[in-house]
């Protein structure tokens, strides 16, 4: 049974990476209904506020013309228990009569918490936890980090020559890496809802920061500007497409230098009292972006993304010259979690290792 279980939760696992940058701040969940050793229905999360995993594997079931009686769900996250903006999804399973429910891991919400399995055993339905938990839990390792802090999942991410510079001492940058890993860049916003930089890279390269793959919700765009230089810059004329779809959050200590811009305007600069208040506007992730502002998140940093191209710059910025590391044996250590080859670009990934930061998962 083991292993027939690993199978369907496998598949589960995938339905549910279909919900990334959909769902957020909610999980990413996937749903597998198998009755006789056959999949009679499958469902995933599909976007924020909409039916959750099981109801739609549920439906999917009955549109096939089956019956979920006797049958067993495989379900990447407890089924909830209580009302939200879904009503709960463990009631739903024990009216449809199911036998056994197989959870890869519980829900850290404190509305659920173990109350959805509990409510489905009372029942009378068997229900097997933790099967491929370690994989759930990286799933969703954004939603369990701002589920149980309300702080934001933060991600940094950097761009490198091989001898570690962000860009020429004249601050050029375009392109140190390739085609496939400005492509990486598109799939790990679309699984953030913000992107974060400073007033620096908005002043040079007038980005958009938006998603630019097919089917990919708009993000949250984030700019320290502390001094107000780019308010300063609008009063002047100048135009920035960051603006053109809202959803900009400036966080700065001169509020006064933008005027009527449209954004959204915070007089903070504190790099933890910004994290703070983007978890209280709701935003679960963050993508730093910003090469400089970087070292200032280093400390509250959950992930990093470290791209490496074939150049050599010689002289140069560097992302962590806030850092004084006089020992070796003193120096911030990550942990490495993989390192991928996209084309003629690498991709290491890595979560904080003595950085001060606790893993969430």
């Amino acid at each position: 049974m083991m292993d027939e279980d690993k199978k369907f939760m496998h598949l589960a696992l995938e339905l549910a990476k279909r919900g990334e940058g959909w769902v957020n701040p909610n999980p990413m969940v996937g749903a597998v209904i198998v009755k006789d050793g056959e999949v009679i229905g499958v469902g995933w999360h599909r976007k924020f506020g909409e039916k959750h995993a099981e109801i739609n594997a549920i439906e999917d079931a009955k549109d096939r013309g089956h019956d979920t009686r006797g049958a067993t769900l495989y379900v990447t996250l407890e089924p909830c228990s209580h009302w939200g903006k879904q009503p709960p999804c463990a009631d739903r399973i024990i009216a449809e009569g199911f036998k056994r429910v197989v959870v890869a891991m519980k829900d850290p919400h404190s509305l659920v918490a173990g109350r959805g399995i509990e409510k489905m055993q009372r029942a009378g339905i068997e229900v097997d936890v933790g099967i491929l938990e370690e994989e759930a839990k990286k799933l969703n390792e954004i939603f369990i980090k701002y589920i149980t802090t309300k702080i934001p999942f933060v991600s940094i991410k950097l761009a490198l020559t091989l001898d570690g510079f962000i860009a020429t001492e004249s601050f050029s940058s375009q392109w140190i890496t390739g085609d496939k890993a400005r492509q990486k860049v598109q799939e790990l916003r679309r699984r953030h809802m913000a992107i974060m930089v400073g007033a620096g890279t908005i002043l040079r390269d007038n980005p958009k920061l938006n998603c630019r793959l097919p089917e990919c919700p708009p993000k949250y765009k984030v700019i320290l500007d502390r001094h107000g230089l780019i308010g300063e810059e609008l009063s002047g004329g100048r135009r920035f497409r960051l603006f053109n779809d809202g959803n900009v959050i400036i966080f700065t200590e001169n509020p006064e230098a933008f005027g009527e811009v449209n954004a959204t305007i915070v007089e903070e600069t504190d790099p933890e009292r910004i994290l703070r208040k983007l978890g209280e506007m709701g935003i679960d992730s963050v993508l730093i972006e910003g090469g400089r502002i970087a070292c200032q998140f280093l400390s509250y940093a959950d992930k990093f993304y470290i791209f490496y191209g074939p150049k050599l710059f010689g002289r140069g910025i560097k992302p962590f010259e806030c850092l004084s590391v006089k020992e070796a044996n003193e120096a911030p250590v990550l942990e490495i979690e993989s390192i991928e080859k996209l084309g003629e670009s690498l991709l290491v990934t890595a979560y904080p290792g003595d950085c001060g930061v606790q893993r969430h998962y």
